[in-house]
């Protein structure tokens, strides 16, 4: 498909909200299922675009129905990324907890150091996916190094000087996919390894440079695909269950 015919189909579409017509859908899915549309999405790390878009566009004759109603693996797949600070409380095995969810965004960052002293414990998500992406705020700086340099700072942050660090390796089937097309060692030249779970083991001893000066009974590392609900379930339980037994 030419640039020219998929700038056609989509020209008058702008702020599209609602269903989309029948004769829409077409054109959207023939855009999607062109080989020059695959090539590029294969390299969607270079501008940023979200891995859920497949997902959706895969799924477009169900979601593009008057009674179309998500399901938890549709919102799931919708997450969004923490724009300032979110307040969740939820309960698991008669327990409550609060959760604190913070954006990434280096502007939000500012709002947590002063303000979460005494919290039980710190998750730290980084997506191993994100080694040849930059951020959005400078379109510069490498976005895997960017969360290591996060987790190295707060590791070592006296405020959390005893607060147990759960660090979440996601996306790890995106990482595994993705080292097929664009290779570690074009952003990491020290990486010498062979295969995908050498680079993951790379990755990993990264992220474990970064908590180097913390004692090794306060942090715990866990390779996830964050989306892979009995994955989390079961990681979640192990780790409630270690923060409970902290408190006693």
């Amino acid at each position: 498909m030419s640039l020219g015919r998929a700038q056609s189909i989509i020209a008058d579409e702008d702020n599209h909200y609602g269903l989309f017509s029948p004769d829409l859908a077409e054109k959207i899915k023939s855009i999607w299922q062109d080989e020059g549309m695959k090539q590029l999405y294969a390299i969607r790390s270079t501008f940023n675009l979200n891995d859920s878009v497949s997902y959706f566009l895969n799924n477009l004759d169900k979601i593009n129905t008057p009674d179309y109603k998500p399901t938890e693996r549709d919102l799931i797949m919708s997450y969004v990324p923490t724009c300032g600070v979110q307040n969740v409380v939820f309960t698991t095995s008669n327990q409550s907890f609060q959760l604190f969810d913070i954006g990434g965004q280096k502007i939000d960052r500012r709002k947590w150091a002063t303000q979460y002293e005494g919290i039980d414990a710190i998750f730290f998500c980084l997506a191993v996916s994100e080694y040849d992406q930059v951020m959005n705020e400078d379109m510069r700086t490498n976005r895997l190094d960017d969360a290591l340099q996060l987790l190295e700072q707060i590791s070592e942050e006296p405020m959390f000087a005893t607060t147990p660090i759960y660090l979440f390796l996601n996306e790890v089937d995106v990482f595994y996919e993705k080292l097929n097309i664009i290779p570690l060692n074009k952003f990491k030249p020290e990486y010498t390894g062979e295969d995908p779970e050498d680079a993951l083991d790379f990755i990993e001893s990264l992220a474990y440079g970064a908590l180097a000066k913390r004692d090794k009974s306060l942090y715990r590392v866990y390779r996830c695909i964050a989306i892979d609900t009995p994955m989390m379930a079961e990681i979640l339980a192990t780790i409630f269950k270690d923060i409970m037994k902290r408190k006693k």
